[in-house]
């Protein structure tokens, strides 16, 4: 027979998830959230890792709360031990920064005008 003390452990053990079902939780979360925003995410990666990341492309994110921020362009990334802060400005001219772990980045690569109308170009050949 158990004591009070273990029904009381076993019922917090049984509470904690597995690494795998939490990132599945997540993942279903942060997808539900992107369905509400497909315009703004069209052309966006889902970024885990800064080495991906070039300064000078486009940040759009969501924080730890899945509430959706603009971000803005690339400037800097800094890397440390614990977190990887990047800066960010945004089109009024604010510099702020954001932390990699801390928030779902979303990452598009810097278009030129000549990356634009070989798109434009492309998609006119495609009907």
């Amino acid at each position: 027979m158990k004591t009070d003390r273990e029904k009381n452990i076993e019922l917090f053990l049984n509470q904690i998830q597995t690494q795998k079902e939490w990132e599945s939780k997540i993942n279903i979360k942060l997808k539900k959230e992107l369905e509400k925003y497909t315009n703004e995410f069209e052309d966006y990666n889902y970024i885990k890792n800064v080495s991906k990341l070039k300064c000078g492309g486009y940040i759009r994110y969501f924080n730890l709360d899945y509430e959706f921020r603009w971000g803005g362009i690339l400037i800097t990334i800094n890397k440390s031990n614990d977190f990887n802060i990047l800066t960010l400005k945004n089109i009024n001219g604010d510099i702020f920064k954001i932390s990699l772990e801390k928030n779902f980045i979303f990452y598009k690569k810097h278009m030129t005008q000549s990356d634009k109308m070989k798109k434009i170009f492309l998609s006119y050949l495609d009907k």
